[in-house]
């Protein structure tokens, strides 16, 4: 332990954090071609963004009919991540390394992007370093960099928005951070509705300051400019493609119809659905594939961290039980308003969901506990040996039939 730490005090934090971006990216690209059939929900992203990369038109239209046996085209969520999957089937060709390739970059990204929000909220890279780490050893943010679906791409977005209205917060009413800041907020919306979580943040925090932000005409045009004008524009940007193919205001107001009908009345169930109040709790993972092997049984199962979500649980009532300070109130409200609206959500739910908010939970347990260098060192420990552990069940490595039964600690795992 004591050699470890002579490494590290010789590195600076940059090398270390590319040091870690290196390693996280190796984990996420590894065998990122298995399974190389569709798992989960890429029966929809994964005919969509060949359509898209096809420009084909049933890419966007809620109306066509499935592509093939057993799927659908998803046009329930904006463009922008399918674009950026479908760029990567133009650039390596129609197979399941292209498809996930992009979510494994910003899975990688979205770790170095924790660590900046959480070196600009604290300014403490003691604590940016930890936050990052935790965040790169959860299995829940590592599934998610292995799948062609968009949530690693909306939580990049959404904490790269959350850094720079930060920064904008702690600055002399600088508008490039707040203009930073709504470009951000556009591209997470035009990645996935739930986006729009960012502004009970963002008007709360401006409420809290109130003297601030509100005393001068040319100050509120400038927040009502950038942060509720500029995100629609670059939300209608993302559907250029769609434009281009020639439909018209008329079809793009009927999908948007189609798309609050679906997410307000969606009454189907699935075995892996869970509240938003189990996700802390990691009560119910969610299975995305299985292949049976004579002896063996490969698994893709979206299981996070138990070190991580359920330290994140202690981390969060020892915060909370000390005096909040203005970094730890804005930390708390962003994970707030990304996590609780979900508890009131009219249609079913996923683990998966809980990604955006969750990611903010490695910063609060890194500003817990980096001042005890013991606990810090057992506590990462044993999130690498967890990490390590559930590896093969979160990236369908064959594992022993004999053995299996010692991954599913709770019976809700199953």
């Amino acid at each position: 332990m004591k050699a470890l730490y002579k490494i590290t005090k010789q590195l600076t934090p940059i090398a270390l954090l590319i040091t870690l971006l290196t390693i996280s990216f190796l984990f996420r690209t590894i065998r990122l071609n298995n399974p190389p059939i569709y798992i989960f929900d890429e029966v929809y992203h994964v005919p969509t963004i060949r359509a898209i990369s096809q420009n084909n038109p049933a890419g966007y239209e809620y109306w066509q009919k499935a592509p093939e046996p057993n799927t659908a085209y998803d046009w329930l969520h904006p463009p922008l991540a399918k674009l950026l999957q479908a760029s990567s089937i133009k650039i390596l060709g129609d197979n399941s390394f292209a498809w996930r390739f992009p979510s494994a970059i910003f899975g990688t990204a979205s770790i170095a992007v924790l660590y900046f929000l959480a070196l600009t909220i604290f300014k403490n890279q003691t604590i940016a370093l930890i936050a990052a780490t935790i965040f790169s050893l959860d299995g829940l943010q590592l599934t998610m960099s292995r799948i062609t679906m968009n949530d690693i791409f909306v939580t990049t977005w959404i904490l790269l928005a959350l850094t720079f209205f930060y920064k904008f917060l702690q600055s002399k009413s600088n508008q490039k951070y707040l203009f930073i800041t709504a470009i951000f907020t556009g591209l997470a919306i035009s990645t996935k509705h739930s986006a729009v979580l960012l502004y009970p943040i963002y008007s709360t925090s401006l409420l809290l300051n109130f003297k601030k932000y509100f005393k001068k005409p040319k100050q509120i045009l400038s927040i009502i400019y950038n942060l509720l004008i500029i995100p629609p524009i670059i939300y209608l940007l993302s559907y250029t493609q769609y434009f281009l193919q020639g439909h018209t205001i008329e079809q793009f107001k009927q999908l948007h119809q189609q798309i609050y009908w679906y997410q307000t009345n969606l009454s189907a169930t699935h075995d892996y659905q869970s509240p938003a109040w189990q996700w802390p709790l990691l009560i119910k993972p969610v299975w995305f594939h299985v292949k049976y092997f004579p002896t063996k049984i490969a698994n893709t199962y979206n299981l996070g961290n138990p070190a991580i979500f359920w330290g994140g649980i202690l981390a969060v009532f020892y915060t909370l039980s000390k005096k909040l300070t203005k970094t730890t109130t804005y930390l708390f409200l962003s994970y707030f308003f990304l996590f609780f609206p979900f508890i009131f959500s009219p249609r079913i739910m996923f683990l998966h969901h809980y990604l955006p908010a969750f990611s903010l939970t490695p910063i609060i347990i890194s500003q817990a506990i980096y001042k005890q260098k013991k606990l810090t060192t057992y506590y990462l420990l044993l999130a690498l040996i967890l990490f390590l552990f559930f590896y093969p069940l979160n990236t369908a490595i064959p594992i022993p039939k004999a053995l299996l039964k010692y991954f599913f600690w709770l019976p809700t795992w199953k």
